[in-house]
């Protein structure tokens, strides 16, 4: 580890910048998180009584756009893993953005409902699929020191956009010019797309701009070194030629008397093999001159074709890191036992470079989505059990979203403050993911349990929700508190995960979680909107929607206190190996340690 900001390491193409453009990657990265959660977080908010009214369906079918948009963005997971994989952020972020601003663009044209699940849900959600894993895999690639901190910044754009476009696209609705909320999605597909240009400035590494400035020095330097080597061989051999020219007045030069150039210059002429003849070995004046221009020409090429290579040796003499193990991974790498021991070792195993994926061997696309989806972990009962947590969490996730406005509107909160809820969702969120995920960085925090607790707070808002009356105070408490620790579960989760399975196994591991969160979005969200069609005589109809759901965020945290004693169960009948405690995994057995302690006991 080098002091002065470069993460370095004897794997080729594990060059680090933690910092430089990397703080540009950062920016790109927020930027879209700002878009992409701004607007998915808040379609509900924004357009579920316009489309509704003008639709003439009532909230179930509606608030399904609002649910196939992030399942279909969860489920892509893996595909967006693979394709990231073979081709890299900057093409599937550009080609990710175009595909869902296409869909937005194409909803403006035709108000239909099965119109709308098509472009806004699946259209759409496939492009945010493509757009999300690159947001957070760049930022992956350019720190190892600092990427918790850096990873941070970036998931804050969540948070932010979330403050943002509830608060602005309701007067754009209501603004004559836009033609109502479909001018609202043209809005959003013009914003959308605006993503390709923070996609255009995730430059692989190592072909970052320090990486090819250094590189293209290095490249200068070693062309000038190789004219200066072969100018110095020519000199020698004018030299040679003006000695022995006065001493020959026949011009013939006996050819075991001379040497052309030096053994160790690229300029040497086979002229032994030109010249041969039965009794001497002699060569003439006139094709002693013809060979020296031939020399002289060839050190011209050289020089010249040095300098012209220099791209070409910036482009591939440095392998290209595609892949990392660890690149969704937000906590500090410190917690990693053989990142702390071996850094290049622990290299060697996350790291993988265009030369490596050259020579592995070619498999279907159906293959690799095998493989990222790695059904086989959740013969682990902890992980499995943390499966179903995720799905109970993810069932009523997005419900607070994407009702917040009508439950406010239930409770005859006056019209223009409703938008303050959400948008405290949103500032307490940016708080939340930095302030736990600062807690979870901790050796004295049991990541566990602040996990559990995150789950348990958020459960408890959403069920106080529909008890808020009419005073939008009261609604922004539950909000702020649901959204600082639904925040911190977000950013929780990929840690949690390596306790469980280990870093190398986190890519595979999440996307077993992917499928689970997206089936569960796709089912929670129009559930609780058909609910409270249902209920809609009721004086709080959002009562029983928001305590089930509420109630479901609960019980995922509750269960998960449960993985020490069935993690300690299974230790009894098999210790985790030295690879599984050098990968991050947690052992239950020793529970009452710390980290560190754990890490001195490999």
């Amino acid at each position: 580890m080098t002091g002065g900001g470069n993460t370095n390491s004897a794997v080729p193409g594990a060059v680090v910048p933690d910092g430089g453009w990397g703080w540009i990657i950062v920016f790109a990265s927020l930027m879209i998180h700002f878009i992409m959660d701004g607007i998915t977080y808040s379609l509900g908010e924004v357009f579920l009584r316009p489309m509704m009214d003008n639709l003439n369906k009532t909230r179930g079918p509606v608030s399904t756009i609002f649910g196939i948009l992030p399942a279909i963005t969860l489920a892509t997971g893996p595909i967006a893993t693979i394709f990231t994989n073979t081709y890299g952020c900057r093409i599937i972020t550009i080609v990710g953005a175009c595909l869902a601003a296409t869909g937005f663009l194409a909803s403006y044209f035709w108000a239909n409902l099965w119109y709308y699940y098509l472009t806004i849900g699946i259209i759409g959600g496939l492009g945010f699929g493509l757009i999300y894993l690159p947001a957070i895999v760049s930022v992956g690639f350019y720190f190892e020191r600092k990427r918790s901190f850096a990873m941070g910044i970036a998931v804050c754009g969540s948070g932010l956009g979330t403050l943002v476009f509830p608060a602005i696209m309701p007067y754009v609705i209501n603004a004559p010019l836009w033609f109502d909320y479909e001018g609202a999605l043209l809005l959003e597909a013009a914003i959308i797309f605006s993503c390709v240009i923070f996609g255009a400035l995730m430059i692989p590494l190592p072909q970052e701009p320090s990486e090819i400035r250094r590189m293209a020095q290095k490249a200068r330097s070693q062309a000038k070194r190789q004219a200066l080597k072969t100018a110095t061989a020519t000199s020698q051999n004018d030299e040679q030629q003006n000695q022995l020219l006065p001493t020959n007045k026949q011009s013939d030069i006996p050819l075991q008397e001379v040497s052309i150039a030096p053994r160790e210059s690229s300029a040497v002429v086979p002229l032994e093999q030109e010249y041969q003849t039965d009794d001497k070995r002699r060569v003439s004046l006139s094709d002693l001159k013809k060979d020296d221009a031939n020399i002289n020409n060839r050190t011209e090429k050289t020089h010249s074709g040095s300098v012209e290579n220099v791209s070409k040796i910036v482009a591939t003499d440095v392998p290209v890191v595609v892949s990392r193990k660890d690149s969704i991974y937000q906590g500090s790498l410190h917690n990693i036992p053989l990142y702390n021991e071996d850094t290049d070792e622990y290299h060697r195993q996350m790291i993988k470079t265009n030369e490596t994926i050259k020579k592995a061997e070619k498999k279907s696309l159906l293959a690799k989505i095998a493989e990222q989806i790695d059904l086989s972990l959740l013969k682990d009962a902890a992980f499995a059990l943390f499966a179903v947590s995720n799905f109970l969490t993810s069932l009523g996730f997005n419900v607070p979203y994407n009702f917040a406005n009508d439950l406010a509107a239930d409770a005859k909160v006056i019209e223009h403050k409703r938008h303050w809820i959400i948008m405290s969702i949103g500032v307490a969120n940016c708080f939340g993911r930095v302030i736990i995920g600062y807690l979870a960085d901790r050796s004295w925090v049991n990541r566990l349990i602040l996990y559990n607790t995150t789950l348990i707070i958020a459960g408890i808002a959403t069920m106080f929700a529909p008890f808020c009356n009419s005073l939008v105070q009261t609604h922004m408490i539950y909000a702020g508190l649901f959204g600082f620790f639904s925040g911190g579960y977000v950013g929780l989760t990929s840690i949690i995960i390596v306790d469980l399975v280990g870093v190398d196994k986190l890519s595979d591991a999440f996307g077993v979680l992917l499928l689970f969160q997206g089936v569960a979005v796709a089912i929670g969200t129009p559930i609780v909107g058909t609910m409270r069609d249902a209920f809609s005589g009721f004086d709080r109809p959002y009562l029983w929607p928001y305590l089930i759901f509420g109630g479901s965020i609960l019980l995922s945290g509750l269960i998960l206190f449960a993985i020490p004693i069935l993690r300690r169960r299974k230790e009894r009948r098999q210790q985790p190996t030295k690879h599984q405690l050098e990968m991050g995994v947690l052992s239950f057995s020793k529970q009452n340690l710390s980290v560190p302690e754990q890490q001195q006991q490999l």
